[in-house]
């Protein structure tokens, strides 16, 4: 069980310019504090990933969340809202880029990743620049013994919340809503279906499928 005391001490490592395995509700993943430099780019590394890819922005708390909303159009925060928390990426413009660390060579948009998750983790309140903790083309973590032994070794802290589902997230990318387009599905997941529905349920059309 993560504990208040873990989580207040892999804040400050991450802050410091730490890495952490975290957990989410699909999979574990690697992560630094977006506006520490040094540990985004020592996640690059660590992870052996092209600085030109994207990583999702992981957030836990409910106003990290509402912070990512803040500058979308009202329609793609809506949708935003009726899909996060929850197992999907939500691909949102990011005029300001504020999360440009985050973003590869696609400047200005933004993979907001907000999981259903309970206790402790929910007091890791800053953003965080992350990325499946697995090998490149690697199987996704369902347990921290997964995570390659490198990434565990070059991870300050490792916050075990147990067995998770193992299977990574869904991606809809929503950056079209806004000009009345439709959302993108840009990679399957189990949870899928129930967002495609949830999605045509509130007249959104998902190209993709």
């Amino acid at each position: 069980m993560i504990t208040v005391a873990q989580v207040a001490a892999a804040r400050d490592a991450l802050m410091a310019g730490g890495l952490a395995i975290v957990p989410t509700d699909t999979v574990y993943g690697l992560a630094a504090a977006l506006d520490s430099p040094q540990g985004v780019a020592a996640l690059y590394t660590l992870k052996g990933r092209p600085r030109s890819q994207p990583c999702q922005v992981l957030v836990y708390t409910e106003g990290l969340l509402a912070e990512a909303l803040g500058p979308l159009d009202d329609r793609t925060a809506m949708v935003v809202r009726a899909l996060l928390p929850g197992q999907v990426t939500c691909i949102v413009p990011d005029p300001a880029h504020r999360y440009s660390a985050a973003a590869g060579d696609d400047a200005g948009a933004v993979g907001i990743r907000a999981p259903v998750m309970f206790g402790a983790i929910l007091d890791l309140d800053v953003p965080l620049v992350a990325t499946s903790a697995n090998d490149p083309g690697g199987a996704d973590p369902a347990v921290v013994s997964e995570v390659p032994q490198a990434l565990r070794a070059g991870s300050m802290f490792h916050l075990d919340a147990g067995r998770l589902p193992g299977e990574a997230s869904a991606v809809i990318d929503l950056r079209e809503l806004g000009a009345g387009g439709p959302a993108h599905l840009i990679r399957h997941a189990p949870s899928v279906d129930a967002i495609t529905r949830h999605l045509r349920a509130i007249d959104v059309d998902v190209a993709g499928m």
